[in-house]
């Protein structure tokens, strides 16, 4: 039976430990249900940049003293930025807890946003930019990104864009850190052998009451994703291969059904046996890179396949992407094909949660998403009575009206590829 104990702060925060009496190892992490999804459009990068500079000098320690006070004690401490979530986490040894909570809090409450670090920070994540449309996967992941949820906070990534990026100023973010590393709202996941109620009283003591001015931190949007199912958009670049990524919406992972089409996924694009790869990889030598992902998110999750390809092949490559993940409908996996799909989600599901670091990322991420950190002990049963109709069922209802990005390397022609849009009318683009 897995032990849990739940708490609030005087100050409003919840409080989720979780001891592991055999590790000597603590992490902890904090979050707020602030994401890059609450920058407006023009500012988009802003959140994400904020959250970097966490760590770049807080109370009076400079960026360096930060580092250096965790990796003398072999610890460490990172900020983190999602569409859906703002916070910190940090690993330590079990004596030399206080000294990383006490970094943990400065860095949270007390960052000193200094000029320097502003412009190395900004500088770093334009190069990142652009090294990332460096990358064929990512490049047209943009692409469709902007295509699927065009309309949506989701459209952007995390980070920004070179554009908007560019005019952040460092200004803008002790207003924002003010407003919305609100106390009050904040989770504090912690999991490891400290004592409960010590670590509780150190929590009372550094973490303060509340924000400077709340923001109204959005729960959710009314704008439903999905708006470019049926559609596909083009890109091109001087690259030597081409790349095909077709999406398409995936239940909230709490939902009935989600299980089931995540069992699709593997199934189609998960391993060397998942039908991508046997197939249009192996079978027909279209693709040097293949697969399917299942990304789960507060708002409106997704499942994806994608190819890469030579650069004559592109619309072989998009025809066969489209075929095999619609071929779902009409080619029922075998018990063969679900089995394998079945140990290959939990294999690396639960060799991915063993460790106390990946314990606390799972907790926090349950909860984030409204799941409750119970979701996360209970996915290997969901997992485990999925049937074969249930999964038929799943890909019916979701595996239809893809959109499609289409990276086409410069000076190479394509014609047009067909998609299956018969449903059209009949699906909705967020589930």
């Amino acid at each position: 039976m897995v032990l849990v104990h739940s708490h609030t702060l005087s100050n409003g925060a919840r409080v989720l430990f979780r001891p592991t009496p055999d590790k000597q190892i603590l992490s902890v992490a904090a979050a707020v249900p602030w994401g890059a999804r609450n920058d407006a459009a023009e500012q988009a990068g802003r959140t994400s940049l904020m959250a970097r500079l966490l760590t770049k000098g807080a109370g009076e320690r400079s960026a360096f003293q930060i580092a250096d006070a965790l990796e003398s004690i072999g610890g460490s401490i990172d900020s983190f930025c999602t569409p859906d979530a703002l916070g910190m986490e940090t690993h330590t040894v079990q004596v030399d807890w206080k000294l990383a909570l006490e970094v943990l809090s400065d860095c949270l409450f007390r960052p000193t946003f200094d000029a320097e670090e502003f412009d190395k920070e900004r500088a770093l994540v334009q190069s990142e930019i652009l090294r990332e449309n460096d990358r064929k996967f990512s490049f047209t992941y943009k692409a469709f990104q902007k295509l699927y949820y065009r309309g949506h906070p989701y459209a952007v990534s995390s980070e920004g864009e070179i554009e908007t990026v560019a005019k952040l100023e460092r200004a803008m973010l002790p207003s924002l850190h003010a407003s919305v590393m609100d106390p009050s709202q904040m989770l504090i996941v912690a999991v490891g052998n400290v004592p409960e109620e010590e670590f509780l009283s150190e929590l009372e003591s550094r973490w303060p009451q509340n924000a400077a001015a709340p923001a109204a931190i959005a729960k959710g949007v009314t704008i439903a994703a999905g708006a470019g199912r049926g559609e596909r958009v083009e890109v091109s670049r001087e690259f030597e291969q081409g790349f095909v990524i077709a999406g398409y919406p995936a239940p909230d992972a709490g939902a009935e059904d989600s299980a089931a089409l995540r069992l699709a996924c593997a199934i189609l694009g998960e391993g060397m046996s998942a039908r991508l790869f046997a197939r249009l990889r192996d079978r027909d030598h279209l693709a040097y890179a293949v697969g399917a992902s299942f990304s789960v998110r507060a708002l409106a999750s997704q499942m994806v396949a994608y190819i890469g390809t030579g650069a004559d092949t592109v619309d072989q490559a998009l025809e066969g992407i489209v075929r095999e993940t619609q071929g779902l409908l009409s080619n029922a996996p075998t018990t063969e094909e679900i089995e394998r799909a079945r140990q290959y989600i939990l294999g690396k599901y639960l060799i991915g949660r063993q460790t106390n670091a990946a314990l606390t990322q799972s907790m926090l991420g349950c909860e984030m998403l409204g799941l409750g950190w119970e979701y996360g002990e209970t996915f290997p049963e969901r997992i485990q009575s999925v049937t074969a109709a249930q999964i038929q069922e799943a890909a019916e209802k979701y595996l239809t009206n893809p959109a499609i990005a289409v990276l086409r390397p410069s000076g190479k022609p394509g014609a047009e590829a067909i998609i299956d849009d018969e449903e059209d009318d009949e699906e909705e683009g967020d589930e």
